[in-house]
């Protein structure tokens, strides 16, 4: 598949042609490219990429269109909004899934991802008919017992990642790490102009509040390797930053990832994994470093055991941070959301640095100078 063809796919879906800028294009260049030289997707692979290329250029035009109708949305400020970060793996999810159920606050829904425009109704987020047909996708995927749903699953109507948002200008690392090998996109993904992409999360973010406004909690880990930029795009934001033991959190990750590219690949490529990956990972931990030592009052230091230990406890301390109320309606919603998922819900995540061909002692280079700021390794092997 060319860029062309994928602009052609999505301009059939939308009958739109005008995009705001050509900005997404040279990522998904790079992109495809990549593609074309590993040869290692299989047919599943194949569709998902193609279907989520066109789904992300589709929505990009009509996010471009609505705004060119709509000006004034561009107007309104994301006031004070909550960045969670982390390494993946760290607590992230349930942190924001806690914070979600805050009736004051306002999460980036799982449905809305590719469902920008029109956004839901005033309080329909929940019973917007794209988002009950996204659920009962959802219902499915669990009846079939999935395994993939015992390392991470995300529902149509909870909060999810802005990567996807991030995808529509072809600048996310979801795209770089599933399904296949992407070795320059990897890389370029690290290092490249990230503006034009938080631009345009910025402006989704923008219409979904003009119907359901609230304050904005937004997860996503890499969000960590992207920080500059992010402080760029929203000045007053305030950052929660999740810590774990980074062995653990890497044995995690190769897991949850390596067993989803099974799906999409001939060939997961675990050598590719543990060449490229520990890199990506440290960073993770470092360029946070680095901007926390700079702007110490803007983060939020939550560490995995207190949050598991403790989840009240933290979250109690996290709104004090805030200057925010924890309302008996925040307190009961998140107190709800506990007693339904509990840890293990949907099947028990065994994972080992073996399993992968790695070990302590060969990524401890990787994460001694976080830990030494942050010293939440356990000792023991991951």
């Amino acid at each position: 598949m060319t860029p062309d063809e994928v602009l052609d796919a999505a301009v059939r879906q939308t009958g739109l042609t005008e995009f705001a800028s050509q900005s997404w294009r040279e990522g998904l260049e790079i992109l495809l490219a990549d593609h074309a030289k590993s040869e290692i997707l299989n047919e599943a692979g194949r569709g998902w990429s193609q279907k989520l290329f066109v789904d992300a250029l589709a929505t990009r035009l009509r996010v471009d269109d609505h705004i060119r109708k709509n000006p004034q949305i561009v107007e309104a400020p994301i006031k004070r909004p909550v960045f969670i970060v982390g390494m993946p793996r760290t607590g992230t999810t349930m942190l924001s899934y806690m914070l979600a159920a805050d009736p004051q606050r306002r999460s980036f829904l799982k449905w809305e991802a590719y469902n920008i425009v029109p956004p839901a109704a005033p309080g329909a987020l929940l019973t917007d008919p794209r988002c009950l047909v996204e659920r009962a996708k959802d219902d499915a995927m669990l009846a079939k017992g999935s395994p993939l749903a015992a390392m991470h699953v995300e529902l149509a109507d909870g909060p999810t990642e802005c990567v996807h948002l991030m995808a529509q200008d072809f600048k996310s690392l979801m795209l770089a790490v599933s399904p296949t090998t992407a070795r320059t996109y990897e890389d370029w993904i690290l290092f490249c102009d990230k503006t034009p992409a938080f631009a345009h999360r910025k402006r989704a973010l923008q219409i979904l509040q003009t119907t359901n406004p609230g304050l904005w909690t937004l997860k996503m880990p890499s969000d960590s390797l992207f920080i500059r930029d992010l402080f760029r795009a929203f000045p007053d934001a305030k950052v929660i930053w999740t810590h774990r033991d980074p062995y653990v959190a890497t044995s995690s990750i190769f897991n949850m990832r390596g067993s989803s590219r099974a799906m999409f690949n001939s060939d997961p490529d675990a050598a590719h994994m543990r060449a490229r990956w520990p890199l990506q990972l440290a960073l993770h931990a470092l360029r946070p470093l680095e901007v926390s030592r700079e702007r110490p009052d803007d983060f939020y230091h939550l560490y995995y055991d207190e949050m598991m230990a403790d989840p009240f406890g933290q979250i109690r301390k996290i709104y004090s941070w805030l200057g925010d109320e924890f309302t008996p309606e925040a307190q009961s919603g998140m107190r709800g959301w506990l007693d339904a998922n509990p840890q293990g819900r949907f099947g028990n995540h065994a994972y080992s640095l073996a399993k992968w061909g790695l070990s302590k002692r060969e990524l401890e280079p990787y994460f001694s100078d976080y830990l030494k700021e942050h010293p939440v390794a356990t000792g023991v092997e991951a």
